[in-house]
């Protein structure tokens, strides 16, 4: 494969990507504008260029077991939802770029991520052990949920939640926005509490999906309480852009979303219609915060990471068995050695972008 800038490849996608979906041009320059503000931010808004860097770079990661494959992962693509039974859970919360693809290239966007996050306890080495030990030894489908006492550490962790008052306010004080399929809205208006009633706002949020089309329903529902759903356009998924540079990158597959979602018991609220995601907003849908956590509690963190990675690959379990047989294989070493090599070529690109 022809080596190509940052910013050619960068060029290249926005293209494809206008060609396909209504893009948000203020959004996109926004988007370019925060991919120079540190590398954490830059890889997560480049799911395209890593994609393109790993055939180069190191494509014998491409040869691994293949997987229900995350793909566009970090280490804040995890977080708190709500089941069906409402009971509330911890994982991975971004499920927006599924396909099916090698095992270890999510774990190694992953690690990367974690070495490249600002304020993380944890050396490189230590990070890359972690994850690499956590995921090699997972037991997917424990069924864990935050109350459980297995997830004390966890449950500590969780920051308070936003003054509901303060968060719906702030989701309707978005520009009004009409411009909605109807199909998106009935598919929100299916998963939101009997009689919801809401205005759609336009949304922003996020790095890597910034220029798509974000839009928030907040209304009341006949519980006399605040609601809020997200849609947000997906469009063709960036693995469709990347499939001519290599066979055995990621593939798209609709039919993976609802079996993740079922294996994971993710959120209740959430449905995919047409190209669009819609999800559900709350104020006790958090993130847990990186920065400020002790050494202590970011190897848990970063272990029931890995753990909630296994548990989205075990959605295919003859596939996960592959997965961890060659996990437990890999050498401690070789794992860094991978690291290292992705670690220092985001960094090269996020210096030659900002040239």
């Amino acid at each position: 494969m022809t080596h190509r800038s940052a910013r050619a490849l960068t060029d290249d996608y926005d293209r494809w990507l206008a060609a396909r979906i209504t893009v948000v041009r203020a959004d996109v320059a926004r988007k370019h504008a925060e991919m120079h503000a540190d590398r954490f931010r830059f890889l997560r808004g480049t799911y395209y260029l890593w994609l393109a860097r790993v055939v180069e770079r190191v494509p014998d990661v491409l040869d691994t077991a293949r997987v229900p494959l995350v793909g566009d992962l970090h280490v804040e693509n995890f977080g708190t939802w709500r089941d069906g039974k409402q009971v509330r859970r911890w994982g991975v919360n971004d499920l927006d770029e599924l396909g099916t693809g090698p095992w270890l290239l999510d774990l190694l966007r992953l690690t990367v991520s974690a070495t490249l996050a600002p304020h993380i306890a944890l050396d490189d080495t230590e990070a890359c052990d972690v994850l690499l030990d956590a995921y090699a030894e997972a037991r997917p489908g424990a069924d864990v949920a935050l109350s459980d006492s297995s997830a004390a550490h966890l449950r500590g962790l969780v920051p308070a939640f936003a003054s509901p008052a303060k968060f719906y306010d702030a989701l309707a004080d978005g520009h009004p926005a009409g411009d909605l399929p109807h199909e998106v809205v009935a598919a929100a208006l299916r998963v939101a509490e009997p009689g919801w009633r809401p205005t759609w706002r336009v949304h922003e949020a996020g790095t890597g999906s910034l220029g798509h089309r974000r839009r928030v329903g907040v209304g009341h529902a006949d519980d006399g309480a605040w609601h809020a759903r997200e849609a947000k356009q997906l469009g063709p998924g960036t693995l469709v852009w990347a499939a001519p540079l290599d066979a055995r990158l990621p593939q798209s597959d609709p039919a993976l979303y609802p079996r993740v979602l079922a294996a994971v018991k993710g959120p209740a609220a959430a449905a995919r219609v047409l190209d669009w995601q819609v999800r559900d907003l709350a104020p006790d849908i958090v993130r847990i915060e990186l920065p400020g956590l002790r050494a202590k509690d970011s190897t848990r963190l970063l272990r029931s990471m890995a753990r909630a990675l296994a548990d989205v690959h075990a959605t295919d379990k003859a596939a996960w068995k592959r997965a961890r047989t060659e996990a437990r294989a890999l050498r401690r070493k070789d794992f860094r050695g991978l690291v290292t090599t992705m670690a220092e070529s985001v960094k090269a690109d996020f210096r030659a972008y900002g040239a």
